[in-house]
């Protein structure tokens, strides 16, 4: 057991979500830990490479690391001992000493479409402008509706929507996980997965530890959610095998279900090339056993396919 003497340094992204995202870990913890109260933990909020450069899609940039890298050097510097991550921002391989210790359960994993009359995506009129900065949801997007207009949006949630609200849209795409941690539910519209399959932990909070450090990684598993934890690691293997990152036109989902009292994994994937010329998708239902094993395999034969 932790000592209750020790501080934990809890590290994440500063914007609101982000915020808010280290406030529902904050509860899990105390709920399930008892002998750890606020005063054993301090808070630091740290601006990373990617809230800085907005001027771009992320994948012209680099990886998805760009959202995680002066987290992950505070972390190795001993100077944050726990961070708090929206899943879909870590790349697939992290830093040589950090491990995700545990995850979260799972909030809604679907995407949204967020427009300023409250249209759904199939009511939106022709030529009408909708703003994303992901270029899985582009594709997707163009495949369902290639009468819209697609315009680059990045930013954090609240100055998406201040823009939207201020007629530079007609419409966002938005991660339905976020919005409702931030109560936001006006005109917000989900749109279903079999539709629109979500980004790899879409909807997913990631605590990452050092690797060393036995008893947070410890401490960490014992809060963390078995089903999410499997249906993000089928994802994350199937990444894994396409040989994903941020650059990459690939979405997937994973659910924990019961088939006759057995539990088994329900896949949908999505991967493109970058044109969105050449798409493949598709479902399957996965035994427990080797299901890792079954994603990555998925992923190297869809990749080679595009």
């Amino acid at each position: 057991m932790l000592s209750v003497q020790k501080k934990i340094i809890i590290g994440s992204r500063a914007s609101l979500l982000a915020r808010t995202q280290v406030e529902i870990f904050k509860e899990e913890l105390l709920k399930k830990q008892k002998k750890i109260n606020n005063h054993n933990i301090e808070e630091v909020f740290i601006k990373t490479s990617g809230d800085n450069f907005l001027e771009k899609k992320i994948s012209a940039y680099g990886d998805k690391g760009l959202f995680t890298k002066e987290i992950d050097e505070a972390q190795l510097s001993n100077n944050v001992d726990i961070a708090i991550h929206s899943l879909k921002d870590l790349p697939y391989k992290l830093p040589n000493g950090l491990i995700i210790a545990g995850y979260l359960k799972r909030e809604d994993c679907r995407d949204a479409l967020v427009s300023n009359k409250g249209d759904s995506l199939k009511s939106l009129k022709s030529n009408s402008i909708i703003g994303t900065s992901s270029i899985r949801r582009e594709i997707q997007l163009r495949q369902l509706r290639p009468d819209l207009k697609i315009k680059l949006i990045r930013g954090n949630v609240e100055t998406r929507i201040k823009k939207l609200y201020r007629g530079e849209y007609d419409g966002i795409l938005l991660a339905m996980a976020g919005l409702k941690r931030l109560g936001i539910f006006q005109d917000v519209n989900p749109i279903s997965s079999n539709l629109f399959v979500p980004a790899i932990g879409q909807g997913a909070i990631a605590i990452v530890t050092r690797e060393k450090d036995n008893e947070l990684v410890s401490l960490i598993k014992k809060i963390s959610n078995l089903n999410t934890k499997l249906e993000v690691e089928c994802e994350r293997s199937f990444l894994a095998g396409f040989d994903g990152s941020c650059q990459t036109p690939v979405g997937a989902i994973a659910k924990v279900l019961y088939e006759n009292h057995k539990k088994k994994i329900k896949f949908r994937y999505f991967g493109s090339d970058f044109t969105g010329k050449e798409i493949k998708t598709g479902k399957r239902l996965l035994e427990i056993q080797n299901c890792k094993t079954k994603c990555y395999d998925l992923g190297k034969k869809v990749s080679k396919i595009l």
